[in-house]
Parts: structure tokens; sequence; C-alpha cells
């Protein structure tokens, strides 16, 4: 896990210099794709507006977490019936573990999801003194991703949220469909989320990765679909490297152009409870 992918050091033999040129080709190749990929969806998408106001990291942290294995609406239902019935995080940490699952019950996992809010709130507290974490706002990416990832229940994609959508750093999260996305596109050839994060890092052009991960996503839900992708409509068929692609374009060649309405709702953009 690392937020940019450094190179090992050189082994003295020929074989080991040939290994290193052929990686930084396809280093190379890798990103002038993925540079095309992301200025056709900006072409096909527009590029997305980032908010003005950043969340806390705390809020960032908590929200992410209520977003593993649903979808953002229904996290977002869980967010804001959290925040209503427990307006701070003192009281979260108080409440009872089995109020709290009842509060956010509808994002689903809500005994275990519950249970580490908790633990993670009481860890926060115990080192910080207080249910705050704006110090990572002075340290680096590598420092954020280390800490977040030492909590229980914090993966790669959880902290790397974090670092973009609340610290307004240049990294690209990778979630399951954003690995699904990268593969399918063949701008990398790896097999979890983890991989792929590492992979991607130095393959996304700087200072695009918030408007390639929101395209992404926009692109997946829209078009690019897990089981019936629209390969008759994609603006990147051309760029693509999913070896059945000409069957899903025959396939989907009388499907009605992708609405994008409801594509753009995502729980990290809308931490607001009115």
């Amino acid at each position: 896990m690392s937020v940019t992918s450094a190179s090992r050091g050189p082994l003295n033999n020929k074989s080991n210099s040939n290994v290193s040129r052929s990686a930084k080709t396809a280093r190379d190749v890798g990103a002038r794709k993925t540079r095309r990929v992301a200025a056709e969806l900006e072409e096909f998408l527009n590029v997305p507006v980032k908010p003005r106001r950043l969340e806390s990291p705390l809020d960032c942290l908590i929200a992410t977490l209520l977003s593993q294995n649903t979808n953002d609406r229904n996290s977002h239902r869980a967010w804001v019936t959290l925040r209503k019935r427990y307006p701070t995080w003192e009281r979260v940490a108080s409440a009872p573990t089995n109020s709290l699952a009842k509060a956010i019950e509808v994002g689903g996992l809500k005994n275990q999801k519950a249970r580490r809010i908790k633990q993670i709130l009481r860890g926060i507290k115990k080192q910080v003194g207080k249910y705050d974490l704006d110090k990572l706002k002075r340290k680096s990416d590598g420092e954020v991703l280390e800490y977040l990832t030492s909590m229980e229940g914090v993966g790669v994609k959880t902290a790397a949220c974090v670092l973009v959508f609340s610290l307004g750093r240049d990294v690209f999260p990778v979630d399951t469909h954003i690995h699904r996305l990268c593969n399918r596109l063949g701008l990398v050839r790896t097999k979890n989320a983890e991989e792929t994060f590492d992979a991607m890092q130095p393959l996304v052009p700087e200072g695009k990765a918030y408007s390639f991960h929101i395209n992404l996503i926009r692109f997946g839900r829209s078009v690019c679909k897990a089981q019936n992708p629209l390969c008759g409509k994609c603006p990147l068929f051309d760029l693509c490297s999913f070896p059945v692609k000409e069957h899903f374009a025959q396939k989907t060649a009388r499907t009605p152009t992708p609405e994008r309405a409801g594509t753009d709702f995502m729980i990290l953009h809308n931490l607001s409870v009115s």
C-alpha cells in the first residue's frame, strides 16, 4: 500500500535492468492511456465541480464507513438518521451499541458498523483527547493512509476517500467498482482494489484524481455496468480492452442512450443534515 509506486532498487544484473526498462515502458503506456480515458470521460460527462466546503476528516471517515457494502442512497439515509439521533460524536460514542445499530440499519451490516464506529471513536478520543481528526490536515498523504488504516475496519479505499473528499489531496481512491472498470478498460491488470490503488496512482494525470474518480463512478453507473455493460453506447469503446465488448455492443445496439440523471449522487457530497 502506497500513494506513489516506488520502484525497487536495481540489482546488479542485466536481467533486472531489462525488467526495469520493460516495467517503465508499460507504466508510460498505461499513463498515456489513462490520460486519454480521463479526457474522454470529461468530454462525455463534463468536469466534476468540487464542493466549495470540505467536510471534516472525522465526518468523512464515518460516512465512508457507512457506505461500505451498500449504495450511496442507503448509506446517506443511515448517515442522516445517525446524525439526527446523535448530533455529536460524544453522543455517538456513549450510545448503546444496539441503539446505534438500529439508527444505521438501513445501510446494512448494522451491528458490525456500529461496533467499529464506537471502537474508532474510542481510539481517537484516547489518542487525541477529543473526537477530532483535524490533525490529519498537517500530515502527508502516506502518513494519513498509515494512521487511518491502522484502525479496525478502515481500508485503503476509506482512507483515500478521506484524503480526497476531506483533505483535498490529489489521490485516486479505488473501490471494487473502480477496480473493475480500470481492469475492464485495460488500464491495469490487478487482482483486487488495493493492488489497483497502488498501480493507478502514478498513471492518473496530475490534478485529475478527483475528476477521474467521480467520472468513473458515474460512467460505471450509467454505461459500463457490471453485468450488462452498454458497450454499444460507450464513448470509450475504441480504447477499451474488454474481451467481449463486441458481443455487448451488438446486444445493446438498440438500447436507448443511457440517462445520466441519478448517477451523480454521492454520500460524501451530501453530509449536511438539515
